[in-house]
């Protein structure tokens, strides 16, 4: 059951994120504190943000309901979270800025976090 809650809310999160990202991009970078030249950076965040989370959550719920092995679907958690939330570590490490991180990226080290450990304690229980 756990599993089943792990992989929907990844999956909704992902999708959401990814439809967010496309329909309205330049509010999507703002709320991560960024701010788009143009043309480029438009296209940056529909493809790193819109087409990346979109296709990692229609594959998560794919994985969901059971057209794939489930598992799939956790290691794409895993590694999307853990890659996300190590990058993070990584920066507040060299930078010590975690003040001055707005209220988005805040909430996005305890998102990263849960999503990592939630979906390598499934995956692992799940092997």
């Amino acid at each position: 059951m756990f599993g089943t809650i792990v992989l929907g809310i990844g999956s909704l999160f992902f999708i959401g994120t990814g439809l967010n990202a496309f329909a309205t991009p330049a509010k999507f970078a703002a709320r991560l504190g960024l701010t788009l030249p143009g043309a480029d950076g438009v296209n940056e965040i529909r493809a790193q943000y819109g087409g990346f989370f979109l296709i990692a959550g229609l594959f998560v719920g794919v994985a969901l309901l059971g057209r794939l092995p489930r598992e799939w679907g956790l290691v794409v958690m895993a590694v999307s979270f853990g890659g996300l939330i190590a990058g993070r570590l990584v920066s507040l490490a060299l930078d010590r800025s975690f003040p001055a991180y707005g209220p988005t990226i805040r909430a996005l080290f305890i998102v990263d976090s849960c999503g990592f450990l939630a979906s390598l304690a499934v995956l692992t229980h799940a092997v």
